[in-house]
Protein backbone atom coordinates (compact mmCIF):
# COMPACT_ATOMS: atom_id res chain seq x y z
CA UNK A 1 0.00 0.00 0.00
CA UNK A 2 1.28 3.44 -0.92
CA UNK A 3 0.30 6.72 0.69
CA UNK A 4 2.61 9.37 -0.83
CA UNK A 5 3.03 12.55 1.19
CA UNK A 6 1.69 15.40 -0.95
CA UNK A 7 1.75 18.48 1.24
CA UNK A 8 3.00 19.67 4.62
CA UNK A 9 1.83 22.80 6.42
CA UNK A 10 3.60 24.36 9.41
CA UNK A 11 1.82 26.93 11.59
CA UNK A 12 3.08 28.51 14.82
CA UNK A 13 0.01 29.51 16.83
CA UNK A 14 -0.50 32.58 19.01
CA UNK A 15 -2.02 30.56 21.84
CA UNK A 16 -0.77 30.84 25.41
CA UNK A 17 -1.98 28.35 28.06
CA UNK A 18 -3.96 29.77 30.94
CA UNK A 19 -1.58 28.19 33.45
CA UNK A 20 1.92 29.68 33.26
CA UNK A 21 4.34 27.57 35.23
CA UNK A 22 7.67 27.92 36.98
CA UNK A 23 10.07 25.00 37.30
CA UNK A 24 13.25 24.84 39.42
CA UNK A 25 15.45 26.02 36.51
CA UNK A 26 13.28 29.11 35.97
CA UNK A 27 9.90 30.37 34.84
CA UNK A 28 8.65 28.97 31.54
CA UNK A 29 8.74 31.74 28.97
CA UNK A 30 5.81 33.32 27.11
CA UNK A 31 6.12 36.51 25.11
CA UNK A 32 3.43 39.11 24.62
CA UNK A 33 0.70 39.09 22.00
CA UNK A 34 2.09 38.17 18.60
CA UNK A 35 5.32 36.78 20.05
CA UNK A 36 6.65 33.37 19.05
CA UNK A 37 8.10 32.76 22.52
CA UNK A 38 6.38 29.86 24.26
CA UNK A 39 4.05 29.24 21.35
CA UNK A 40 3.02 25.82 19.97
CA UNK A 41 3.77 24.73 16.42
CA UNK A 42 1.06 22.88 14.50
CA UNK A 43 1.96 20.50 11.66
CA UNK A 44 -0.37 19.12 9.01
CA UNK A 45 0.69 16.25 6.75
CA UNK A 46 -1.60 15.59 3.75
CA UNK A 47 -1.84 12.42 1.66
CA UNK A 48 -4.61 10.59 -0.15
CA UNK A 49 -7.25 13.15 0.78
CA UNK A 50 -6.46 12.81 4.49
CA UNK A 51 -4.80 15.19 6.96
CA UNK A 52 -2.68 14.14 9.91
CA UNK A 53 -2.10 16.68 12.68
CA UNK A 54 0.68 17.12 15.22
CA UNK A 55 1.38 19.88 17.74
CA UNK A 56 4.21 20.58 20.17
CA UNK A 57 4.88 23.55 22.41
CA UNK A 58 8.65 23.61 23.06
CA UNK A 59 9.25 24.02 26.79
CA UNK A 60 11.83 26.73 27.51
CA UNK A 61 13.92 26.55 29.61
CA UNK A 62 14.03 22.75 29.25
CA UNK A 63 14.69 21.94 25.60
CA UNK A 64 17.00 23.80 23.23
CA UNK A 65 14.35 24.36 20.57
CA UNK A 66 11.93 27.24 20.16
CA UNK A 67 8.83 27.76 18.04
CA UNK A 68 11.00 29.62 15.52
CA UNK A 69 13.55 26.81 15.24
CA UNK A 70 10.81 24.19 14.96
CA UNK A 71 9.15 26.19 12.19
CA UNK A 72 12.41 26.49 10.24
CA UNK A 73 13.37 22.84 10.70
CA UNK A 74 10.00 21.56 9.51
CA UNK A 75 9.74 24.03 6.63
CA UNK A 76 13.32 23.93 5.33
CA UNK A 77 14.58 20.43 6.17
CA UNK A 78 12.07 17.79 7.25
CA UNK A 79 9.27 18.88 4.91
CA UNK A 80 11.26 18.89 1.66
CA UNK A 81 13.12 15.71 2.68
CA UNK A 82 9.99 13.57 3.04
CA UNK A 83 7.86 14.98 0.22
CA UNK A 84 6.59 12.11 -1.92
CA UNK A 85 7.63 9.47 0.62
CA UNK A 86 5.20 6.75 1.64
CA UNK A 87 3.58 7.95 4.87
CA UNK A 88 3.09 4.35 5.98
CA UNK A 89 6.86 4.03 6.28
CA UNK A 90 6.74 5.94 9.58
CA UNK A 91 9.97 4.55 11.03
CA UNK A 92 11.97 5.08 7.85
CA UNK A 93 10.70 8.63 7.35
CA UNK A 94 11.42 9.65 10.94
CA UNK A 95 14.87 8.03 10.99
CA UNK A 96 15.85 9.84 7.80
CA UNK A 97 14.69 13.16 9.27
CA UNK A 98 16.61 12.58 12.49
CA UNK A 99 19.76 11.60 10.62
CA UNK A 100 19.45 14.58 8.29
CA UNK A 101 18.95 17.24 11.00
CA UNK A 102 19.59 15.72 14.43
CA UNK A 103 18.98 17.46 17.71
CA UNK A 104 15.46 18.68 16.94
CA UNK A 105 13.23 16.37 19.00
CA UNK A 106 10.32 18.82 19.37
CA UNK A 107 10.09 19.37 15.60
CA UNK A 108 10.48 15.63 15.04
CA UNK A 109 7.84 14.93 17.70
CA UNK A 110 5.26 17.14 15.97
CA UNK A 111 5.93 15.42 12.63
CA UNK A 112 5.79 12.01 14.34
CA UNK A 113 2.32 12.81 15.72
CA UNK A 114 1.06 13.99 12.34
CA UNK A 115 2.33 10.86 10.56
CA UNK A 116 0.76 8.53 13.11
CA UNK A 117 -2.51 10.46 12.92
CA UNK A 118 -2.50 10.27 9.12
CA UNK A 119 -1.66 6.56 8.94
CA UNK A 120 -4.16 5.68 11.67
CA UNK A 121 -6.90 7.37 9.66
CA UNK A 122 -5.80 5.65 6.44
CA UNK A 123 -5.89 2.23 8.13
CA UNK A 124 -8.95 3.14 10.24
CA UNK A 125 -7.24 2.25 13.52
CA UNK A 126 -6.29 4.31 16.61
CA UNK A 127 -2.66 5.40 16.97
CA UNK A 128 -2.18 3.06 19.92
CA UNK A 129 -2.82 0.16 17.53
CA UNK A 130 0.13 1.38 15.43
CA UNK A 131 2.23 1.34 18.62
CA UNK A 132 1.36 -2.27 19.41
CA UNK A 133 -2.14 -2.02 20.83
CA UNK A 134 -3.80 -0.72 23.98
CA UNK A 135 -2.96 -2.76 27.06
CA UNK A 136 -5.36 -0.88 29.34
CA UNK A 137 -8.73 0.82 29.12
CA UNK A 138 -8.00 3.76 31.43
CA UNK A 139 -5.07 5.95 32.44
CA UNK A 140 -4.51 7.36 35.96
CA UNK A 141 -3.72 11.06 35.97
CA UNK A 142 -1.09 13.18 37.70
CA UNK A 143 -1.03 16.91 38.37
CA UNK A 144 2.34 18.64 37.95
CA UNK A 145 2.60 21.38 40.56
CA UNK A 146 4.95 24.23 39.62
CA UNK A 147 6.98 26.39 41.99
CA UNK A 148 5.39 29.39 43.67
CA UNK A 149 4.85 30.76 47.14
CA UNK A 150 3.67 28.34 49.81
CA UNK A 151 0.00 29.38 49.83
CA UNK A 152 -0.31 29.24 46.04
CA UNK A 153 1.24 25.78 45.89
CA UNK A 154 -1.00 24.45 48.66
CA UNK A 155 -4.12 25.94 47.05
CA UNK A 156 -3.25 24.45 43.64
CA UNK A 157 -2.55 21.04 45.19
CA UNK A 158 -5.92 21.07 46.95
CA UNK A 159 -7.63 22.13 43.70
CA UNK A 160 -6.00 19.29 41.77
CA UNK A 161 -7.01 16.72 44.36
CA UNK A 162 -10.55 18.01 44.97
CA UNK A 163 -11.56 19.14 41.46
CA UNK A 164 -9.68 16.61 39.35
CA UNK A 165 -9.37 13.81 41.94
CA UNK A 166 -5.86 12.97 40.79
CA UNK A 167 -4.27 9.91 42.40
CA UNK A 168 -0.78 11.37 41.77
CA UNK A 169 0.65 14.79 42.55
CA UNK A 170 4.15 15.77 41.36
CA UNK A 171 5.63 18.76 43.20
CA UNK A 172 8.56 20.79 41.88
CA UNK A 173 11.40 21.22 44.38
CA UNK A 174 14.74 22.98 44.30
CA UNK A 175 17.26 24.35 43.98
CA UNK A 176 19.00 22.71 46.91
CA UNK A 177 19.50 25.91 48.91
CA UNK A 178 15.73 25.99 49.55
CA UNK A 179 15.62 22.52 51.10
CA UNK A 180 14.02 23.82 54.31
CA UNK A 181 11.28 25.54 52.28
CA UNK A 182 10.73 22.41 50.20
CA UNK A 183 10.31 20.30 53.34
CA UNK A 184 7.90 22.81 54.85
CA UNK A 185 5.76 23.08 51.69
CA UNK A 186 5.64 19.32 51.07
CA UNK A 187 4.66 18.68 54.66
CA UNK A 188 1.91 21.29 54.45
CA UNK A 189 0.59 19.92 51.16
CA UNK A 190 0.45 16.38 52.57
CA UNK A 191 -1.54 17.65 55.51
CA UNK A 192 -3.90 19.58 53.22
CA UNK A 193 -4.66 16.80 50.71
CA UNK A 194 -4.60 13.79 52.99
CA UNK A 195 -2.88 10.43 52.86
CA UNK A 196 -4.43 8.82 49.78
CA UNK A 197 -2.61 10.85 47.10
CA UNK A 198 0.76 9.58 45.85
CA UNK A 199 3.50 12.23 45.95
CA UNK A 200 6.33 12.69 43.50
CA UNK A 201 9.18 15.21 43.65
CA UNK A 202 10.82 16.79 40.60
CA UNK A 203 13.98 18.83 41.04
CA UNK A 204 14.73 19.29 37.32
CA UNK A 205 18.47 18.69 38.00
CA UNK A 206 18.79 21.41 40.72
CA UNK A 207 19.73 19.32 43.77
CA UNK A 208 23.19 18.00 44.56
CA UNK A 209 23.43 14.30 45.53
CA UNK A 210 23.94 14.80 49.29
CA UNK A 211 21.04 17.21 49.71
CA UNK A 212 18.82 15.06 47.49
CA UNK A 213 19.26 12.17 49.92
CA UNK A 214 18.78 14.50 52.89
CA UNK A 215 15.53 15.76 51.38
CA UNK A 216 14.16 12.24 51.02
CA UNK A 217 15.16 11.40 54.58
CA UNK A 218 13.50 14.53 55.95
CA UNK A 219 10.31 13.72 54.03
CA UNK A 220 10.01 10.17 55.38
CA UNK A 221 6.72 11.00 57.15
CA UNK A 222 5.34 12.64 53.98
CA UNK A 223 5.74 9.34 52.08
CA UNK A 224 7.24 10.11 48.68
CA UNK A 225 6.47 7.73 45.80
CA UNK A 226 9.29 8.89 43.51
CA UNK A 227 11.99 11.53 43.09
CA UNK A 228 12.46 12.73 39.52
CA UNK A 229 15.83 13.93 38.23
CA UNK A 230 17.38 15.20 41.47
CA UNK A 231 20.82 15.85 39.92
CA UNK A 232 22.35 17.10 36.66
CA UNK A 233 21.32 15.11 33.61
CA UNK A 234 24.81 14.08 32.51
CA UNK A 235 25.91 13.13 36.03
CA UNK A 236 24.98 9.45 35.97
CA UNK A 237 27.41 8.61 38.77
CA UNK A 238 25.63 11.15 40.99
CA UNK A 239 22.23 9.77 39.97
CA UNK A 240 23.41 6.25 40.79
CA UNK A 241 24.75 7.50 44.17
CA UNK A 242 21.33 8.92 45.01
CA UNK A 243 19.52 5.81 43.74
CA UNK A 244 21.67 3.52 45.90
CA UNK A 245 20.67 5.52 49.00
CA UNK A 246 17.07 6.29 48.11
CA UNK A 247 14.04 5.25 50.11
CA UNK A 248 11.83 5.70 47.04
CA UNK A 249 11.85 5.27 43.25
CA UNK A 250 14.27 7.46 41.29
CA UNK A 251 13.16 8.69 37.86
CA UNK A 252 15.56 9.89 35.15
CA UNK A 253 14.19 12.69 32.96
CA UNK A 254 16.82 15.16 31.73
CA UNK A 255 19.28 12.25 31.70
CA UNK A 256 17.35 10.61 28.85
CA UNK A 257 16.83 12.59 25.64
CA UNK A 258 17.45 9.72 23.22
CA UNK A 259 17.39 5.96 22.89
CA UNK A 260 21.16 5.84 23.45
CA UNK A 261 20.77 7.92 26.63
CA UNK A 262 18.27 5.34 27.88
CA UNK A 263 20.76 2.57 27.22
CA UNK A 264 23.47 4.45 29.15
CA UNK A 265 21.18 5.08 32.14
CA UNK A 266 20.16 1.43 32.22
CA UNK A 267 23.80 0.29 31.97
CA UNK A 268 24.74 2.65 34.83
CA UNK A 269 21.91 1.26 37.02
CA UNK A 270 21.21 4.85 37.95
CA UNK A 271 17.41 4.70 38.42
CA UNK A 272 14.39 2.42 38.22
CA UNK A 273 12.08 4.64 36.11
CA UNK A 274 12.71 6.65 32.92
CA UNK A 275 10.62 9.67 31.91
CA UNK A 276 9.89 9.78 28.17
CA UNK A 277 8.36 13.01 26.89
CA UNK A 278 7.15 13.35 23.31
CA UNK A 279 8.84 16.72 22.72
CA UNK A 280 12.04 15.63 24.48
CA UNK A 281 12.86 12.37 22.67
CA UNK A 282 11.23 12.94 19.27
CA UNK A 283 7.69 11.59 19.27
CA UNK A 284 5.45 8.73 20.37
CA UNK A 285 7.37 6.17 18.31
CA UNK A 286 10.66 6.91 20.04
CA UNK A 287 8.96 7.01 23.45
CA UNK A 288 7.55 3.55 22.78
CA UNK A 289 10.99 2.27 21.74
CA UNK A 290 12.54 3.55 24.97
CA UNK A 291 9.75 1.85 26.92
CA UNK A 292 10.56 -1.46 25.22
CA UNK A 293 14.28 -1.15 26.02
CA UNK A 294 13.45 -0.28 29.63
CA UNK A 295 11.02 -3.19 29.92
CA UNK A 296 13.69 -5.61 28.69
CA UNK A 297 15.85 -4.41 31.59
CA UNK A 298 13.13 -4.74 34.22
CA UNK A 299 12.63 -0.98 34.34
CA UNK A 300 9.48 1.14 34.06
CA UNK A 301 8.78 4.38 32.23
CA UNK A 302 6.61 7.44 32.78
CA UNK A 303 5.30 8.84 29.50
CA UNK A 304 4.07 11.83 27.54
CA UNK A 305 4.60 15.20 29.29
CA UNK A 306 2.31 17.94 30.63
CA UNK A 307 0.79 18.95 27.23
CA UNK A 308 -0.14 22.31 28.77
CA UNK A 309 -2.96 23.81 26.70
CA UNK A 310 -2.65 21.35 23.78
CA UNK A 311 -5.41 18.79 23.27
CA UNK A 312 -3.59 17.26 20.28
CA UNK A 313 -0.49 16.65 22.39
CA UNK A 314 -2.66 15.22 25.19
CA UNK A 315 -4.33 12.84 22.73
CA UNK A 316 -0.93 11.66 21.53
CA UNK A 317 0.08 11.14 25.15
CA UNK A 318 -3.03 9.07 25.84
CA UNK A 319 -2.39 6.79 22.85
CA UNK A 320 1.21 6.36 23.98
CA UNK A 321 0.38 5.61 27.61
CA UNK A 322 -2.33 3.15 26.59
CA UNK A 323 0.24 1.12 24.62
CA UNK A 324 2.89 0.90 27.36
CA UNK A 325 2.58 -2.09 29.72
CA UNK A 326 5.45 -0.97 31.99
CA UNK A 327 4.08 2.53 32.65
CA UNK A 328 4.78 3.85 36.16
CA UNK A 329 2.66 6.21 38.24
CA UNK A 330 0.23 8.72 36.69
CA UNK A 331 0.33 10.44 33.30
CA UNK A 332 0.70 14.22 33.49
CA UNK A 333 -1.05 15.33 30.27
CA UNK A 334 -4.07 16.44 32.31
CA UNK A 335 -3.28 20.11 31.59
CA UNK A 336 -4.07 19.47 27.92
CA UNK A 337 -7.50 17.94 28.57
CA UNK A 338 -10.81 19.86 28.37
CA UNK A 339 -11.55 19.47 32.08
CA UNK A 340 -8.40 21.49 32.83
CA UNK A 341 -7.93 23.70 29.74
CA UNK A 342 -10.01 24.24 26.59
CA UNK A 343 -8.07 24.14 23.31
CA UNK A 344 -9.54 26.60 20.76
CA UNK A 345 -8.40 24.69 17.66
CA UNK A 346 -9.99 21.28 18.38
CA UNK A 347 -13.73 20.73 17.87
CA UNK A 348 -14.34 17.36 19.53
CA UNK A 349 -13.50 15.82 22.91
CA UNK A 350 -12.97 12.06 22.54
CA UNK A 351 -11.09 11.84 25.85
CA UNK A 352 -11.14 13.65 29.16
CA UNK A 353 -10.28 13.02 32.79
CA UNK A 354 -13.05 12.10 35.22
CA UNK A 355 -12.33 11.23 38.82
CA UNK A 356 -8.60 11.34 38.15
CA UNK A 357 -8.83 8.79 35.32
CA UNK A 358 -8.63 9.37 31.56
CA UNK A 359 -10.33 7.09 29.04
CA UNK A 360 -8.35 5.58 26.16
CA UNK A 361 -9.06 7.14 22.73
CA UNK A 362 -10.75 4.82 20.23
CA UNK A 363 -11.22 6.92 17.06
CA UNK A 364 -8.96 6.37 14.02
CA UNK A 365 -5.65 8.22 14.15
CA UNK A 366 -5.29 10.55 17.10
CA UNK A 367 -9.04 11.16 16.96
CA UNK A 368 -9.04 14.95 16.80
CA UNK A 369 -11.22 17.18 14.60
CA UNK A 370 -9.26 20.36 13.96
CA UNK A 371 -11.13 23.64 13.46
CA UNK A 372 -9.32 25.09 10.45
CA UNK A 373 -10.99 28.49 10.83
CA UNK A 374 -9.65 28.70 14.39
CA UNK A 375 -6.19 27.63 13.17
CA UNK A 376 -6.23 30.43 10.61
CA UNK A 377 -7.32 32.92 13.27
CA UNK A 378 -4.47 32.01 15.64
CA UNK A 379 -1.68 31.39 13.11
CA UNK A 380 1.39 33.58 13.40
CA UNK A 381 2.72 32.31 10.08
CA UNK A 382 1.89 29.59 7.57
CA UNK A 383 4.46 27.66 5.57
CA UNK A 384 3.46 25.19 2.87
CA UNK A 385 5.80 22.52 1.49
CA UNK A 386 4.81 20.70 -1.70
CA UNK A 387 6.61 18.80 -4.42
Amino acid sequence: MQLPIERIEVMPLDIVPARKRKIPTGALLYGGEGSWIGRPVLVRVCAGGLSGWGEVRPVNPFVGESAASMFATLRDFYGPLIMGRNALDIVGVLRDCENHSPGNPAALGALDMALHDLVGQALEVPVHTLLGGAVKDSIPMEWSLGLSDEKTMIDEAVMACEKHRVPYLCVKVGPADRIDEDVRILTAIRKAVGSDVHFGLDANTTYDPVNAVRLMQRLADVRITYFEQPVLGHALNDLRWVYDRANTSIMADESVRSLSDAAHVIEAKACDVIATKIYKVGGVRRCREIAIVADASGMRVNCAGVANGSYIEALAGAHLCASVPNHAFGAEFLMGLPSACEDPIVKNQPIDAKGGICNVPQLPGLGCEVDEAAVKKHSLSHAVVTA
